[in-house]
């Protein structure tokens, strides 16, 4: 994690589709979003650096994006990322003891990871000596980063930080001067709908449901007998009122009871740190049947994060780039 000053963008590579953010000093100027090529990248990994180079160079070019300095959002698939709590340490203590803290999903090779943190809070004893240290840590392999570096190298541009998604919606809630309640983000991405729990600006958890916009996508291609990518146009379009098909009302079913079982159990476990808003990104916030769905079932309102967020003046296409607007910000 690096501060960045100026101008930057944000890449989230992550998923089917590739999110561009530029910020023009304190807020996001343009918002690019445009389709991966076929067989790049799979569950959040680039299956070549060479081609996605490549892929890059040439929209640098088309999108006549002369800003050089790039925020990454590191994939889930491509870190680890936790919050946790540890007696106080200095800098240099903290350097040396961060990796035996990823002990658990780390077994072997830590030396070759990168290991950054954030310090939340740090809890004094009743004589004001600093007694714990509640972290935010995240661990990404080194030669992951070297591979990143080089694939942004080769299509002119400058990685100069990269960030977990949870930081990049950290970013995001403080941006919007929201820290002072809490907040659950539900990103309603292709291959999987997760949500983000937050206490202000304070990460909490995240929640993986076993379903992924790309269901609905897959419903309304076996309907009208397309292809998935057809489909996804379908749905954009509302084709022949795509998006109400009784197939993809029972999906979105689905996903509303899932996400309600989700935000009740993080209710009930996290007593005086109560959810305000559920905020939405992701293709699946811009299906207006989803989310009139997701507001009849869910019990707190149902946002777009652009409302979330509350600049009036957001670029086109800021909701579907959230966390790459967030990077920025890093």
């Amino acid at each position: 994690m690096s501060d960045l000053k100026g101008k930057c963008v944000g890449f989230d590579l992550g998923g089917r589709n590739l999110h561009i953010a530029v910020r023009n000093r304190k807020r996001p100027g343009r918002i690019v979003v445009t389709d991966t090529p076929e067989g790049l990248v799979r569950d959040g990994q680039i299956l070549s650096w060479q081609a996605m180079s490549d892929f890059l160079k040439d929209l640098r070019k088309q999108e006549k994006l002369r800003v050089r300095d790039v925020s990454l959002v590191l994939p889930q698939q491509a870190c680890y990322f936790r919050r946790f709590t540890t007696v106080y340490m200095t800098a240099e203590q903290l350097k040396f003891n961060l990796p035996y803290e990823f002990r658990d999903y780390i077994t072997s090779g830590k030396d070759e990871y990168n290991y950054d943190y954030s310090v939340v809070e740090t809890v004094r004893d009743e004589t004001g000596a600093p007694k714990e240290l509640d972290l935010l840590a995240g661990a990404v392999r080194k030669d992951l980063m070297a591979e990143y570096n080089a694939m942004f190298h080769r299509a002119g541009f400058r990685l100069r930080a990269a960030v977990p998604v949870e930081m990049s919606y950290i970013n995001l809630i403080r941006a919007a001067g929201q820290e002072s309640h809490g907040h659950c983000i539900l990103d309603l991405g292709h291959t999987g709908i997760r949500l983000y729990m937050f206490a202000g600006d304070r990460y909490e958890s995240v929640r993986a449901l076993d379903y992924g916009y790309a269901e609905v996508q897959d419903a309304v291609a076996d309907h009208f007998g397309v292809d998935p990518r057809l489909a996804e146009t379908y749905l954009k379009e509302d084709y022949e009122k795509a998006s109400a098909l009784p197939a993809c009302q029972d999906i979105y079913g689905s996903i509303a009871t899932e996400v309600l079982k989700a935000v009740n159990f993080y209710r009930f476990n996290n007593q005086g740190k109560e959810l305000t808003h559920i905020h939405c990104c992701g293709g699946g916030a811009k299906n207006a049947v989803l989310l009139e769905t997701l507001r009849d079932v869910l019990p707190l309102p149902v946002e777009d994060i652009g409302e979330f967020w509350g600049e009036k003046d957001l670029p086109e296409g800021a909701p579907l780039a959230a966390a790459a607007v967030g990077a920025t910000m890093q």
